[in-house]
């Protein structure tokens, strides 16, 4: 499974058919549950981006292939058990302001925008009706992609619902399967899930014979969970202190090169991929890691900073990492935004002999930085980066929008519309159908937008591992991030290759920096 842009999608014609979902009881009704920290956070930076006029693609998507054509009717059978199966599909929120509905019980103040909450709505399961609806034929690529981009964009609301949209392209040899939902109610590893749990419940409605899937609990109930356990975290938390403490060096260090960007402006999104390494190389790499005391995460970290020092001169690296919150078995298999920022932090050059400021980018240049070669070996590094790594995930019970309530003037973000840097690293051969992914054409999707840093996925598969990032389209950036990307392969490949890091290629590329 890869990450392709919606706009970059091209499957084949067909009749394109969607599933409507209805209820008898549309209003709802006001739910007690309030939303987590990431979904309010992302409400209050849809509302933020709409009102600056700035596009903002707010849903994540997948598709997947059939045989045959499609049984629509067994389907539609097949998402109804599937939306029960997962209540957050069945909720929407609105913001209201404070004091209104019974004042505050069910929704939460704004993070520093006390002037709103956000309410969360909820439907009966059983109201639910979902019916197939046909669309016509689209016979070209072009066709179809326009259809799902207007669907996907129209029918995705954090505010409304349905907050997804489904369907599926019609043929006679195969179908695809389409699905789209706000980022609200979904991650990574849930669109990962919807391939095999949606492709099982559908196989057992054609066969007749049930599928078997493992109990799941209710994101819903997880953001009622964790909104209790960040109640009782203080300001002097060791999680908050250590949180204050990292960002008492700045901000979050951002791309390492320059971008050629403006303050308080954002630019059309660019989507890259590049593999980095194949199987065999990710063994190998995976294998000189574990040899050096570290794991694959932190392995991946420490190949990030001694790039960022190399070409920009970067003598600690400074960022954010996703880490998962599925801290209980009835997480694994629930749909539901899983994940935290947290802070890692660790040193790539030797103490005192750096030769660049912590800032990134240009600002990084104005200190008087300049590239270098990593002094310490790469065991070391990836040591400092381990420890790093496994501190930080302690903090993964702790929001920093957390910090950003109990210590006011803190500001973890740069705007209230803004997206954070940061790396993420998932081993997707752990996902439920990865082994099929190929066969089925099975991908995901993202939607296009803005953007001022450069976010980077590294997503290990059965065959290879790849990285995936979105930037901003300037000279510099479609200069600059390109090169990064093909120094850190080789970097890696390196490491795979003689189980050490001793800078073979480095230099090669510092005459075109910025």
């Amino acid at each position: 499974m890869l990450m392709t842009p919606i706009d970059e999608y091209a499957p084949d014609g067909g009749e394109l058919v969607r599933f409507s979902l209805t209820s008898d009881t549309p209003e709802g009704a006001t739910h007690p549950a309030p939303p987590s920290y990431v979904q309010e956070n992302h409400i209050r930076r849809l509302l933020t981006n709409q009102a600056a006029g700035v596009a903002q693609s707010a849903w994540v998507g997948v598709v997947f292939d059939v045989p045959g054509r499609l049984d629509t009717a067994a389907m539609a059978a097949a998402l109804k058990v599937w939306t029960r199966r997962h209540p957050t599909l069945l909720t929407w929120f609105s913001v209201e302001e404070n004091g209104t509905n019974g004042g505050t019980e069910g929704g939460t103040e704004g993070t520093g925008n006390g002037a709103t909450r956000i309410q969360r709505h909820a439907l009966a399961a059983e109201t639910v009706a979902i019916t197939p609806e046909s669309l016509g034929p689209h016979d070209s690529p072009a066709a179809i992609r326009a259809r799902l981009v207007d669907l996907f964009d129209s029918g995705t609301n954090p505010l409304s619902w349905p907050p997804l949209v489904t369907g599926a392209v019609l043929r006679e040899d195969s179908s695809t399967v389409y699905y789209a939902v706000d980022h609200c109610h979904s991650d990574g590893l849930s669109s990962l899930l919807v391939f095999s749990e949606l492709r099982a419940l559908y196989e057992a409605e054609v066969t007749g014979v049930a599928a078997e899937l493992p109990e799941t609990g209710s994101y819903v109930d997880f953001c009622a969970l964790e909104r209790e356990r960040s109640a009782a975290i203080g300001a002097d938390s060791p999680e908050v202190r250590r949180w204050l403490e990292f960002l008492a060096g700045g901000p979050a260090t951002s791309f390492p090169l320059p971008l050629g960007t403006e303050p308080g402006r954002t630019y059309p999104k660019i989507s890259l991929s590049m593999d980095l390494l194949d199987a065999a190389e990710t063994d190998a790499f995976a294998k000189a890691c574990k040899a050096l005391g570290g794991g694959q995460s932190a392995g991946f970290l420490a190949a990030l900073g001694v790039s960022g020092y190399e070409l920009a001169g970067h003598a600690s690296y400074r960022g954010l990492s996703v880490v998962h919150t599925r801290d209980e078995r009835r997480w694994m298999r629930a749909q539901g935004w899983f994940i935290n920022l947290v802070p890692v932090e660790f040193a790539v050059g030797e103490p005192g002999g750096e030769p660049g400021g912590e800032q990134g980018g240009e600002q990084g240049e104005k200190q008087g930085g300049e590239p270098g070669s990593a002094a310490r070996g790469f065991g070391d590094i990836l040591s400092a980066a381990q420890l790093a790594f496994v501190e930080a995930q302690k903090m993964s019970g702790v929001s920093p929008l957390r910090v950003m309530e109990l210590i006011p003037g803190v500001s973890v973000q740069p705007g209230a519309g803004a997206v954070l840097p940061m790396v993420s690293f998932i081993d997707l051969r752990h996902a439920p159908g990865s082994q099929d992914w190929t066969a089925a054409k099975c991908d995901g999707l993202a939607g296009p937008g803005t953007s001022t840093d450069v976010p980077i996925w590294i997503n290990r598969l059965w065959d290879r591992t790849y990285v995936k990032v979105t930037y901003p389209d300037t000279a510099e950036a479609r200069r600059n991030v390109p090169l990064f990307l093909e120094h850190l392969r080789a970097v890696l490949r390196e490491i795979a290759r003689t189980g050490e890091y001793r800078g073979e290629h480095r230099g090669e590329h510092r005459s075109d920096r910025g």
